[in-house]
């Protein structure tokens, strides 16, 4: 078991190949990049002046045939490069979470967001066992006003091995 066994795929149903309907529900088949931009659109410059709070809802699955990954953790490997952008991740344990639309924030059950920084920060996922799945949810925050900048380098990582 490696750490690239670990796969990012997109939650909408099996046939869902767009990021924006990633909203929860069934897995898809499409697998979806750690980077911000493989998650949310660019911020449209009236997404840049009002600010916003956008959601998406994502699964990390273990695709490894028959190694379990032990003690995964959840963590952002690197932050926005915009002060007026930040992305926070939750995990959801019960893997229930659908939401109406993008700006409709996940609360079945509620979860709770944070940035973790770092592997020793990182949210705990548990064992992840031979093609199984969790269900981790992002938000992407932009505060109004925010200042254009070339696209973000925001990036997410799922790693094997505990975070104490």
């Amino acid at each position: 078991m490696v750490d690239s066994d670990l796969k990012y795929y997109l939650s909408g149903g099996t046939t869902n190949t767009n990021q924006d309907l990633s909203l929860g529900g069934i897995i898809s088949t499409t697998q979806v990049g750690t980077s911000l931009h493989g998650l949310f659109n660019k911020v449209t410059p009236e997404e840049a002046v009002d600010g916003g709070i956008k959601y998406r809802i994502i699964f990390v699955k273990n695709t490894h045939t028959s190694e379990t990954a032990y003690d995964a953790v959840l963590y952002v490997s690197a932050e926005t490069t915009s002060t007026s952008t930040t992305i926070a991740v939750a995990y959801d344990s019960a893997g229930s979470q659908t939401i109406a639309d993008e700006n409709t924030a996940p609360s079945n059950p509620t979860l709770t967001f944070t940035t973790p920084l770092s592997k020793a920060a990182g949210v705990a996922l548990g064992d992840i066992a031979p093609n199984a799945i969790k269900m981790i949810c992002f938000r992407r925050t932009v505060t109004a006003g925010a200042t254009k900048l070339a696209p973000d380098a925001g990036q997410i990582t799922v790693i094997v091995g505990s975070a104490t």
